[in-house]
């Protein structure tokens, strides 16, 4: 029963894999960010050829055809989370550049292919040894490759929770990051990041409780179906959270160039203090005046469109001179016109939710109390209508 579930999980994870890379490489845009992703999907359909076909290919008697199986298995096993890295770090990035030093990442795959075909190209007997424990000890030399490979074998376990931990707190720092170039971040933000951080924790340790049941260090009741459906589960989460991102950082222009490197953020910039100030005032005018701020896609893009300035400009001039990112900046004019229909008016609190830009009433309550310390309900009871607005703990509304 478990080979057949093994092997049914393999399959249906092999079609998807190929959808999905299929639908990758269909898109136009963000082409570097759905190839990095495409070869992610290319990675698990290799890891799961030798269980989705295992009768297929037993039946071949293809000299060598077992150590083969072992090498591609252990060597896609390997390249599993550093190209599942490399795609969330080229989604993250300003320019959907790839992660510095990609040899570095890929030395254990190769090490695998080296040490996997080294014994594979041994003499038939030697080989049929590597499967046998009684012969194991006989092997002489050829004994350094097989440690080689047990130890990357157990080196995967080791790898997957190394490279979670830089996935799982590089999409945090993503999260916050959007805030410097959106108003609203529920269409862009990661809201699966701790989903899948959970789900990748779990599978984590469905693997740590696998190698258990080939090593018998403990005692496990769990049949290996079962790490098969929860693996199963863990890339259908990922495949499908990964088909619909885009970059969150790339500029919305034709070329889809950022306008910086992605640590050098301001240190050439030419910006001047009195360069700085007009910008600050043109801001002004454009929330106060033209209420940019009701528009609930409103980008930091957008914005500079609209003043006629940089996009790096107006970031420099937010956090240096306002003190504040893009995100609380757009924010905090929204809260303010929210506390004025909320006292001048009775409008209900989901159309004002609306009305002043935000697109999730989440969002809303949690920008208003933070701003106010009140619930916009609780601000409007304690601030009857025709009274002018309190504002409470709000020192930044200016």
């Amino acid at each position: 029963m478990n080979d057949l579930v093994n092997e049914t999980v393999a399959i249906a994870t092999l079609a998807i894999a190929l959808f999905g890379v299929a639908f990758c490489l269909m898109q136009r845009h963000f082409k570097r960010t759905y190839r990095s992703f495409a070869l992610w999907l290319c990675v698990i359909a290799l890891n799961n050829i030798p269980s989705a076909f295992v009768r297929l290919l037993d039946a071949t008697q293809i000299p060598q055809t077992h150590m083969l199986l072992v090498v591609l298995n252990l060597a896609s096993a390997l390249c599993f989370t550093p190209f599942l890295w490399f795609y969330v770090f080229t989604l993250t990035s300003t320019s959907q550049s790839r992660p510095n030093r990609l040899f570095a990442h890929m030395l254990l795959p190769l090490l695998a292919v080296i040490a996997g075909l080294a014994v594979a190209w041994l003499p038939a007997d030697l080989q049929a040894g590597v499967f046998d424990d009684d012969l194991i000890l006989s092997l002489g030399w050829p004994v350094v490759f097989i440690v080689v490979i047990g130890l990357l074998e157990l080196a995967i376990h080791v790898q997957i929770a190394v490279y979670l931990f830089w996935i799982i707190r590089r999409l945090v720092q993503y999260r916050q990051r959007l805030k410097d170039v959106y108003a609203s971040t529920e269409q862009t933000e990661l809201n699966w990041i701790f989903m899948i951080g959970t789900l990748a924790l779990l599978f984590w340790v469905a693997q740590i409780l696998d190698l258990n049941n080939v090593l018998g260090l403990w005692p496990n009741a769990l049949p290996t179906a079962f790490f098969s459906v929860l693996g199963l589960a863990v890339f259908l989460t990922i495949t499908l959270w990964g088909l619909r991102q885009q970059p969150g950082l790339v500029p919305d222009t034709p070329q889809g160039q950022a306008d910086s490197g992605e640590d050098a953020k301001y240190e050439k910039s030419a910006l001047s203090p009195e360069a700085s100030a007009r910008i600050a005032r043109k801001l002004k005018v454009a929330m106060e005046v033209d209420h940019l701020h009701n528009n609930p896609n409103l980008s930091l893009w957008d914005l500079a469109r609209h003043v006629g300035a940089s996009p790096n400009y107006i970031s420099q001039t937010l956090n240096e001179a306002l003190g504040e990112n893009f995100f609380d900046f757009v924010n905090r004019h929204r809260i303010k016109d929210a506390m004025h229909l909320l006292v001048q008016t009775n409008e209900p609190i989901q159309s004002i939710t609306y009305d002043v830009g935000f697109n999730a009433r989440s969002s809303f309550y949690t920008a208003f109390k933070k701003v106010t310390g009140q619930t916009p309900s609780a601000y409007r009871k304690s601030n009857p209508r025709g009274l002018q607005p309190q504002e409470g703990n709000t020192s930044t509304i200016h």
